[in-house]
C-alpha cells in the first residue's frame, strides 16, 4: 500500500511538473533547450550583467562587440522565430513609456544630451521584444532566470576575487567598499542594488529546485543545489562588503517581504521568526566597521560627517527634481539634462537626483511620470493575475507560476525602494521584470485553458 502511494505521489509530481519543464523533444538530456535564439538571448543576459567590454576586456569595446552580438542575435531571432508575437497590455505600456521619455528628450533643454540615454534605453526595449519572442514556455522562462542568477554569481565571484586577492576597492565615506567588475553598475550602491533585486528570483529557484530539476541528470541537480547555496553566501557577504546603507536596508526589506509571502498566518509567523533569526545571525557576525556604517542611518555620530552629507544630498537632489518639474511640468528638462540644468539654473551642484522620484519628475515631467507608473502598475497587475489564476484549481504548474509572480513582485518592490536612494529609472531590471511577468501570465492562461478546461477570469 505504501509503495502504491509513493508511486502515485511521484506520478502526480511528474504530471504537475510536466508543463513546467517543457516537452521532452525541446530539451536535451531533460535540461538544455534546443533553441539557438534562446541560447543567444541567455548569453546576452550574461554579457549584459558582466559587461566584459568595460573593464575585463576593453578591446571588446573598441570593436563594439556588444552591438555586433546584438545584431547577430536579432538576425537569429528573425530567422528562427517559431512563436507568433502578441501585443499585450504590458507591451503597450513599454511602448508608451518609451514614447514618454522620447518626448522628454525631444523637448529637452539640450537634445544632444538626451540622445545617448535614449539610444541605450531603446536597446533595452529591443531586448524586451527579443525575450518575448524567444521564450516559448515556462521552463524556458525559468531557464533564462537561471542564466541571469548564474551570471550574477559569476560577477560576484570575480568581484570578491579582485577585492580579497588584488585589493580592488573604493575607499569612500570612511570605509572600504566592494566595487563591481564593470563601470556602468559597478559602484557600491549600484552593485548592492543589483544583488538585492536578484534575491527574490534566487529564492524562487531554491524553493522550487525539485520541480525545476525533476528531469535533470543527478550531477546537474547537485551542482544547481550547491550553486544556489553558494549564491546566498555570496550575496549576503557582497552586500555587507559594499557598505551600502541602501543595500543593507533593502536586504532587510527582502527578508520581510519573503517572510510575509508565506501564505497562511501560521506559516507567515514561522517565516517571520526564521527571517528574524537570519537577520540576527548576520548582525552578530558582521564586522564592527560594517555595523558602524549601517548605524549611520539613525546615528549621525556612528560615522564620518560625509555619511550625513550623502543623505542630505539625496534630499537636495529630490528638491532639485521638484523645481525642474515646477518649471517644465509636462516633459521636464529632458533625459540626460538633470546635472547640466542643475548646475546652470539651480544650486550649482554637479550631481544627479540620487532618487527615483526626483529623476522621473525632473527629467521626464508628468508625461514620463504617468507612463512610468503605467509600466510599473502593469507588472503588478500581471503578478496579481498569476495569483488569481492559481486559485482557479489546485495545480502544480499554476502554483509554481504564482510563486514566480510573487518573486517578480518582490523584485519590483525592492527596485522601487532602492529608488528612494538612487536614480534607477533606466535600469534594465524594470523591462526584464515586465517581459518575465507578461510571459508568465500568458503561460498560466494557456495552461488553464488547454489543460484544466476552466474559463479564464477577464478573458
Amino acid at each position: 500500500m505504501q509503495r502504491l502511494k509513493t508511486q502515485l505521489y511521484k506520478g502526480n509530481r511528474l504530471t504537475a511538473s510536466k508543463g513546467l519543464i517543457g516537452e521532452g523533444s525541446r530539451l536535451k538530456n531533460g535540461i538544455w533547450p534546443r533553441s539557438v535564439a534562446l541560447w543567444m538571448a541567455a548569453f546576452y543576459v550574461a554579457l549584459f550583467v558582466i559587461r566584459p567590454w568595460e573593464e575585463l576586456f576593453p578591446w571588446l569595446g573598441i570593436i563594439h562587440f556588444e552591438r555586433i552580438y546584438a545584431i547577430c542575435m536579432i538576425i537569429a531571432v528573425l530567422f528562427t522565430k517559431k512563436k507568433s508575437f502578441q501585443i499585450t497590455f504590458q507591451t503597450f505600456a513599454v511602448i508608451i513609456f518609451l514614447c514618454g521619455i522620447g518626448l522628454a528628450g525631444f523637448f529637452s533643454i539640450d537634445p544632444s544630451l538626451s540622445w545617448e540615454p535614449f539610444y541605450e534605453y531603446c536597446s533595452l526595449v529591443v531586448f524586451y521584444f527579443i525575450l518575448i519572442l524567444v521564450i516559448r514556455d515556462s521552463y524556458e522562462l525559468i531557464f533564462v532566470i537561471i542564466c541571469y542568477v548564474t551570471a550574477m554569481g559569476v560577477y560576484l565571484v570575480k568581484a570578491q576575487w579582485e577585492f580579497w586577492i588584488h585589493g580592488q576597492h573604493l575607499y569612500d565615506m570612511g570605509v572600504v567598499r566592494l566595487i563591481g567588475i564593470e563601470s556602468t553598475y559597478g559602484s557600491p550602491n549600484s552593485l548592492s542594488m543589483s544583488i538585492v533585486v536578484s534575491l527574490p528570483l534566487a529564492l524562487f529557484l531554491w524553493s522550487y529546485r525539485n520541480e525545476i530539476t525533476l528531469r535533470w541528470p543527478k550531477l546537474w541537480q547537485k551542482l544547481f543545489l550547491n550553486f544556489l547555496a553558494l549564491y546566498s553566501l555570496l550575496t549576503v557577504s557582497s552586500v555587507i562588503l559594499t557598505n551600502s546603507r541602501s543595500g543593507m536596508l533593502s536586504f532587510v526589506l527582502f527578508v520581510i517581504l519573503s517572510a510575509s509571502s508565506g501564505g497562511r498566518v501560521r506559516k507567515k509567523f514561522t517565516y517571520i521568526l526564521v527571517g528574524a533569526f537570519i537577520l540576527g545571525m548576520i548582525w552578530s557576525l558582521m564586522p564592527e566597521e560594517n555595523k558602524g556604517r549601517f548605524k549611520t542611518i539613525w546615528d549621525k555620530e556612528a560615522g564620518p560627517k560625509t555619511a550625513t552629507i550623502s543623505a542630505r544630498g539625496r534630499i537636495e537632489g529630490f528638491n532639485a527634481g521638484l523645481k525642474m518639474f515646477e518649471r517644465f511640468p509636462l516633459t521636464g528638462v529632458g533625459i540626460g539634462n538633470f546635472i547640466s540644468y542643475r548646475v546652470a539654473h539651480l544650486d550649482g551642484i554637479a550631481l544627479s537626483a540620487h532618487n527615483l522620484v526626483g529623476q522621473v519628475l525632473g527629467e521626464t515631467g508628468a508625461i514620463g511620470g504617468i507612463t512610468f507608473l503605467l509600466l510599473v502598475s502593469t507588472i503588478l497587475v500581471n503578478c496579481r493575475r498569476l495569483r488569481a489564476l492559481s486559485k482557479i484549481r489546485s495545480d502544480g504548474k499554476l502554483r509554481t507560476l504564482s510563486s514566480l509572480g510573487i518573486a517578480f513582485r518582490n523584485s519590483l518592490f525592492l527596485l522601487i525602494f532602492e529608488g528612494l536612494f538612487g536614480h534607477n529609472l533606466f535600469r534594465f531590471n524594470w523591462l526584464w521584470l515586465a517581459a518575465f511577468s507578461s510571459l508568465a501570465v500568458q503561460y498560466a492562461r494557456h495552461h488553464v485553458k488547454n489543460n484544466l478546461g476552466t474559463n479564464i477570469p477577464g478573458g
